[in-house]
């Protein structure tokens, strides 16, 4: 009998040392899949995936990333970035990236509940959240100064995700904000010396950046969200001070259908002339490889015709 108890008692042991010994080698197995689970998303070809929210973001992750990331922007060409809410689809497109790119909490609203679901596989960069000015409207990008801050923000995400290219990153992120500096130079040149130094958009409210950093008044005729309830009195107001102060161009956004700036042109005889906030673009305009640094030279040479510089 006690030899029998002896026996029982040493399988039982048996048991547990093997019990044991298959818990450890789950629990090692589990922290190796833990450490496979937080390698970024790659491509096929090795290159970073890298999903952005708006136009001038995705140019710049693209430009920075180069031939080390394959960079989408998930905003539908031609569509307006403030309706914009993210499909299924679009949602794990960004669970499925590397690195997730936005502007700021303020701008993209839908983000930061989206940027709570992410896996730690997935890095979401704020690229302005630091950069906001709480007086004026989100679209920090149209201040170049701060603009090259976001550049950087971008890079060293790039640089601590993938740490053996991080003087790749650096150098196109300086070459590029090198091309930001000569952009400054030429609107804080170009917008010195003007006859009119305020001028008036038939939208929302979307130029006070680049207002505030060359010295110009500017008015929208909107807030912050486009396609809100018509002010009449706002527009009638805009109408009358620029037929008074005799300003020949009133302004429309890109993508946005102009009928204020035509209410406005109405009431006043100014013209209307595009001038573009780089949110999104056409199809077309992606296909034939346009860059913000080229929408945005485009609208110096507007402004100069609008403002009559010299």
């Amino acid at each position: 009998m006690k030899i029998k108890q002896k026996k029982i008692i040493y399988l039982v042991g048996l048991a547990l040392i093997v019990a044991a010994l298959i818990l450890l080698l789950f629990i090692k197995d589990k922290k190796v899949n833990k450490i496979v689970d937080n390698t970024p998303f790659r491509s096929e070809q090795g290159r970073l995936i890298v999903t952005t929210s708006l136009f001038p973001i995705y140019d710049f992750a693209k430009i920075i990333g180069g031939d080390k990331a394959q960079v989408f922007l998930i905003l539908p060409p031609g569509s307006e970035a403030h309706a914009y809410v993210p499909s299924n689809q679009d949602k794990e497109t960004i669970k499925n990236s590397a690195l997730f790119f936005y502007t700021s909490d303020l701008m993209e609203s839908w983000a930061p509940s989206l940027v709570s679901e992410l896996s730690v596989k997935t890095k979401a960069v704020a690229t302005a959240n630091n950069l906001n000015d709480s007086s004026l409207d989100p679209h920090v990008w149209l201040d170049f100064s701060k603009a090259s801050l976001m550049v950087d923000n971008i890079a060293n995400a790039y640089k601590a995700l993938d740490p053996q290219n991080a003087s790749y990153y650096e150098q196109n992120a300086n070459n590029y904000k090198q091309q930001l500096a000569k952009l400054d130079t030429d609107f804080a040149t170009g917008l010195k010396d003007c006859q009119f130094h305020e001028f008036v958009s038939g939208g929302h409210m979307t130029f006070a950046y680049l207002a505030k950093r060359y010295n110009l008044k500017y008015q929208a005729a909107e807030g912050f969200i486009p396609n809100a309830k018509i002010d009449t009195d706002r527009v009638l107001k805009l109408s009358k001070e620029i037929k008074d102060s005799k300003q020949p161009y009133v302004y429309y956004e890109e993508l946005v259908m102009p009928y204020l700036a035509e209410l406005i042109h109405q009431e006043s005889s100014a013209r209307i002339m595009p001038l573009n906030s780089a949110h999104n673009i056409a199809k077309f305009d992606i296909e034939s490889g346009i860059t913000f640094i080229g929408l945005m030279e485009s609208d110096l040479k507007i402004l100069r015709m609008g403002l009559v510089c010299r």
